[in-house]
C-alpha cells in the first residue's frame, strides 16, 4: 500500500511538472534584454525607406506610432498585410499617427516581388539583418509595437493582429484621444 501511494504521488508530481512546462511554453519568449519600455532605451533603431533615407525609431516622438515587423517569407505576415493595409487606409491622413511597416527581408527586390503579387499602400521600411528588430526584442514575426507620443511602448503584440477587428481600431482611437 505504501509503495502504491508513493508511486501515485510521484506520478502526480511528474504530471504537474509536465503541465507547468507546457503552460510556460505557450507564453511568447521574453525579449533578450527585457521589455523595451521606451524606444530611447535602445538607441540606434535604424530602418531605411525606399530612397535609402534612415530613420532612427528610438527618436520617434510626438504622435502614436505603430511599428510592425514582418517578412515576405512569413505566412502569418503575408496573410496579415491586406488587413494592415486597410487599417492604414483609415489612418494615413491623420497627423497624430504613423505606421512603420518594417520588413526584415534582405533587400528591396524581394519586397518589390512580394508587393507585385500583394499590392498594398503601406509605408514600408527595411531592416536587413533584423538589427533593429533584435534590439526591440523581436524574435518572431509578425510583431507589432504601439508607441505613444513620448516614445513609451504601450503594447507589444507578438503574432498577427486582426486589423479589421473593431476592437483594434477602438484601442487605437483610445490612445489617440489620451
Amino acid at each position: 500500500m505504501k509503495t502504491r501511494t508513493l508511486l501515485a504521488l510521484a506520478f502526480g508530481v511528474a504530471l504537474a511538472s509536465v503541465g507547468v512546462v507546457w503552460v510556460k511554453s505557450l507564453a511568447p519568449p521574453p525579449s533578450p534584454s527585457g521589455s523595451l519600455a521606451f524606444l530611447s532605451a535602445a538607441p540606434n533603431l535604424i530602418v531605411k525607406d525606399r530612397e535609402g533615407k534612415t530613420t532612427d525609431l528610438s527618436k520617434l516622438k510626438g504622435k502614436i506610432f505603430v511599428i510592425h515587423f514582418w517578412a515576405t517569407w512569413c505566412p502569418p505576415c503575408v496573410e496579415e498585410i491586406p488587413a494592415l493595409s486597410r487599417f492604414w487606409d483609415k489612418y494615413r491622413s491623420r497627423s497624430d499617427v504613423a505606421l512603420y511597416a518594417v520588413s526584415v527581408d534582405k533587400d528591396w527586390k524581394t519586397i518589390d516581388a512580394f508587393s507585385a503579387k500583394s499590392p498594398n499602400n503601406l509605408p514600408i521600411y527595411i531592416d536587413p539583418g533584423a538589427a533593429a528588430a533584435k534590439r526591440f526584442g523581436t524574435v518572431q514575426y509578425p510583431e507589432t509595437y504601439i508607441v505613444n507620443a513620448n516614445g513609451r511602448v504601450l503594447e507589444r503584440v507578438p503574432g498577427a493582429v486582426s486589423w479589421d477587428d473593431p476592437e483594434v481600431r477602438k484601442r487605437i482611437e483610445q490612445l489617440l484621444a489620451s
